[in-house]
């Protein structure tokens, strides 16, 4: 129990329509007027669950999980729980999401269980290759497809700073559900476990969980996918990463068409799955195969000539594509398709160089990103279409007479592009420090070839990204960079923060900063020492937090990440 202490030891909040007094007392945190509320629950006909929660926040307050100026948010927040009937747009603020999970836990409410339920699994949130169903969780199937994006998306720092008091709690929660749910998106739970829980939850959100577990046996995912009415389980077992060539070879003979794409856009596709798939009677299936990396040259061969556009266009990317179908594609009489296959780097340069007269610009613009002779992109320089002179202002082997001439474009885009070269002149650049486009002036606040003291005037600049980009930029002068580490305004020194030039030591004096976003952005600078990464685990803010600790995955390598 920890102790609080503070100007304000008492604390109202309103549960469940009663007023409700939380007090520090004998060093922790108590419900004061527990009998108060009691009676009038009994007379209202009430339950007892507004008393409950008044404890369960109480006891997330004891536990170090939430601070005592947030208990109205979080209150709010349980309270939209218990009155939502779609779980999923109920938006809990990450900062929030332990001390909410540890109440729920304490509380005897179904609906703050189910929300439980439907958050745990973001543990596997990174074992599934996006696709047709949302992120695993108890309430995913009834999100509407817009959303789906969303929930591969989610935060999950937050699971790391549950104390061990909830695991403790869940594990001995009376709802055999939420222990089942817990259980399957544990990353850590053994194999037997998971097909424990296939065999008792074979058409639950469990089923759901333990086919998109990396730890599932194999054995186990080819019972649950062939079990009746477990179509999602096998669309969930064709996206989990860690499926086998085996798995994925079976799955791609199934009645539904997602699952067979999602064979075929899986990492670990087998070829011979790949082939059968490359005949499909589904055009996006057929799309997913062409582009995959591991498709055969046979079948790639096959899918240049397929009557699907888009089928084509997308063989027409795929680097391993033959030479003979890929030159046919070039003269597709469609331009996406001849566009794809201009821009794939596997096409001869010189054949490239020859559609410099084509009729669309897209293909133009194909041939101006590549890196064909100064000759061709002089030629493409005046083109009419902004988009090929932009493609020519990107290109590293334009002139820089060329660039110069380009500084002066009529288009915001391609001048922006001139001032990010790292050939056009230094007169040119200093120059283009005045003109009239944020958007210019902040691709050249960017540009590693931007001389000093430019740089230095345009932390000056009347808008904000562009003085942000000039202090992240690592051609800083070390004088300027202590300078933006002492600056008065907070942007710039969490800006100079993310320089990678910046020395180790301003780095520690900024990782003590007030300012809570700029402690963030010391987290993301790679130059920043351990200790200091250490000491910013345990700082104030969540999300400073969070950062820090995605810092130390990130140095330790993928084999470390959950």
């Amino acid at each position: 129990m920890s102790v609080v202490t503070g100007q304000q030891p008492r604390r109202r909040v309103s549960v469940g329509g009663l007023r409700g007094v939380l007090a520090v007392r004998d060093g922790g945190w108590v419900v004061s007027n527990a009998s108060e509320v009691a009676v009038l629950e009994a007379l209202r006909g009430g339950d007892g669950s507004a008393l409950g929660r008044l404890r369960a926040l109480a006891a997330a307050l004891n536990e170090g999980v939430a601070a005592p100026k947030d208990l109205r948010r979080l209150n709010r927040w349980l309270s939209e729980i218990a009155a939502s009937q779609e779980l999923w747009r109920v938006k809990v603020p990450a900062e929030l999401c332990a001390a909410v999970a540890s109440v729920c836990v304490c509380v005897d409410d179904e609906r703050l269980w189910r929300w439980l339920g439907f958050v745990l699994p973001v543990r596997l949130d990174g074992c599934l290759v996006d696709g047709f169903l949302p992120a695993p969780g108890a309430e995913s199937w009834s999100v509407p497809q817009h959303h789906w994006p969303w929930s591969f998306d989610r935060d999950a720092h937050w699971i790391t700073e549950l104390p061990a008091v909830f695991w403790d709690r869940l594990d001995a929660h009376r709802d055999e559900r939420l222990r089942a749910v817990a259980a399957a998106s544990d990353p850590t739970s053994r194999p037997k476990v998971l097909a424990r829980l296939a065999c008792a939850h074979r058409v639950t959100e469990v089923a759901d969980l333990v086919a998109s577990h990396p730890r599932t046996p194999t054995r186990t995912l080819r019972h649950l996918v062939r079990y009746p009415g477990c179509s999602r389980a096998e669309l969930r077992a064709a996206q989990n990463r860690a499926a086998t060539k085996g798995l994925l070879e079976g799955l791609s003979r199934s009645h539904g068409w997602q699952t067979r794409y999602a064979v075929a856009d899986h990492p670990n596709a087998p070829k011979r799955a790949l082939r059968r798939l490359g005949g499909d009677e589904f055009a996006v299936v057929r799309c997913a195969v062409a582009r995959a990396p591991n498709t055969p040259a046979s079948t790639l061969e096959a899918l240049a000539a397929d009557d699907e556009v888009w089928v084509r266009a997308n063989a027409a990317s795929n680097e391993h594509l033959p030479q003979k179908p890929l030159q046919m594609l070039v003269e597709d009489r469609y331009r996406t398709v001849r566009a794809q296959a201009v821009a794939n780097g596997a096409l001869c340069v010189e054949l490239a160089a020859e559609c410099v007269g084509d009729r669309a610009q897209g293909v133009r613009a194909a041939v101006a990103a590549r890196p064909v002779g100064p000759d061709v992109l002089d030629v493409l320089s005046t083109d009419p279409k902004w988009t090929v002179r932009l493609a020519v202002a990107c290109n590293s082997n334009t002139r820089p007479g060329v660039l110069e001439m380009l500084a002066g474009d009529g288009c915001d885009e391609v001048r922006a592009a001139v001032a990010g070269h790292r050939d056009t002149p230094a007169g040119t650049l200093e120059k283009l420090a005045g003109d009239d486009c944020w958007w210019v002036r902040g691709s050249l606040a960017s540009n590693p070839s931007t001389p000093t003291e430019t740089l230095w005037t345009l932390t000056g600049d009347e808008d904000l990204y562009v003085k942000e980009t000039a202090a992240e930029n690592a051609a800083m002068a070390p004088e300027r960079l202590q300078a933006l580490a002492v600056h008065r305004d907070w942007e710039l020194r969490a800006a100079a923060a993310l320089n990678p030039a910046m020395p180790q030591e301003l780095l520690a004096t900024l990782a003590g900063d007030d300012e809570s976003d700029v402690r963030r952005c010391v987290c993301h600078n790679n130059n920043v020492p351990a200790a200091v990464l250490d000491a910013l685990g345990s700082d104030p803010d969540y999300w400073v937090r969070a950062e820090a600790a995605a810092a130390h995955r990130l140095a330790k390598g993928p084999a470390a990440r959950p």
